[in-house]
């Protein structure tokens, strides 16, 4: 079974990084790590100097069963790019905190990968958003959480926002976000935005501290184009697709809209959304749950 294996190069996560080599090498895994991420494993350990790499996803083939991530949310949107055109299913293993991406921990791993070759998981397919500009700069990206369009300056930026060509509003803030439902948990959710299921088929435009206290996130169908119009009082400002950023001007014109590409990602019997929005943001842990609580103060009622 050929494994694409990408990880950042952080030294303090070698251990990490070979509890999960390790099992996949233990379960007879061919493995392909990223060209810079072996280079970066062989500085440091001299047990996996000499596996096959890749470079770009060109050189992952149809016959890759599954592609593994290593490292948080951030390095799991890194790799991404080398899966949105092939199809490769993804699973992201989190060597720090808990993420919403990279929702298996390392101590999981080993059953995780148990399921995984019973064939205890599922499939699901996690909608790309696509933005692209119009005129000054050409400039075309996808994203897995979200655009974002923001100010560089200290003054306000506007956003003009059209939604199949009816005008949606005019947003004074210090940006906006256009969110994926796998996008609602990350910058979104920090603006106020609502957490989506991430199979959902939707959208959710968020302003970033909007100057108008009436203007809320909203939660639009994903089969729609959403034209923006930048202005902004300094000569430039930024757009970002996850992790890629572009620096723009005022008066650009951009279409945002779902992209035909999808990313695939590996869901384990074990993991499940809920469980990670539990554990994530501490849902449900309250003290008034803990029942010795009450036996307490039972207690001192008697």
């Amino acid at each position: 079974m050929k494994i694409a294996v990408y990880g950042r190069n952080i030294p303090k996560s070698i251990d990490n990084y070979m509890l999960i080599l390790n099992v996949l090498k233990a379960n007879r895994c061919k493995i392909f790590l990223y060209d810079e991420f072996a280079k970066f494993l062989s500085e440091n350990t001299s047990c996996f100097c000499n596996y096959s790499t890749f470079f770009d996803e060109q050189d992952l083939t149809d016959d890759f069963a599954f592609f593994v991530s290593l490292g948080g949310d951030g390095t799991f949107l890194e790799a991404t790019r080398f899966v949105r055109t092939n199809n490769i299913p993804v699973i992201g293993v989190n060597t720090g905190s808990l993420g919403f991406l990279a929702n298996v921990s390392v101590d999981e791993f080993h059953t995780v990968m148990d399921e995984i070759l019973n064939k205890k998981y599922e499939i699901e397919h996690r909608t790309l958003i696509h933005v692209a500009s119009h005129g000054k700069k050409n400039i075309s990206a996808c994203a897995l959480n979200e655009i974002t369009f923001q100010r560089t300056m200290t003054t306000l930026i506007s956003t003009t926002v059209e939604i199949n060509g009816e005008s949606l509003s005019q947003y004074w803030s210090d940006g906006l976000i256009i969110a994926t439902p796998t996008g609602s948990t990350a910058y979104s959710m920090s603006a106020g935005g609502p957490i989506i299921v991430p199979t959902a088929s939707n959208f959710v435009i968020s302003p970033i501290a909007p100057h108008n206290l009436a203007i809320r996130p909203f939660v639009i169908s994903d089969d729609i184009e959403i034209k923006v119009k930048l202005q902004t009082r300094g000569e430039k400002a930024m757009l970002t697709a996850d992790n890629e950023m572009f620096e723009i001007e005022t008066d650009m014109e951009f279409s945002v809209k779902k992209s035909k590409y999808k990313i695939n990602i590996i869901k384990p019997a074990s993991v499940n959304f809920y469980k990670t929005l539990r554990n994530k943001l501490m849902w449900g842990y309250d003290i008034r749950n803990d029942i010795n609580i009450y036996q307490h103060s039972d207690k001192h009622k008697t």
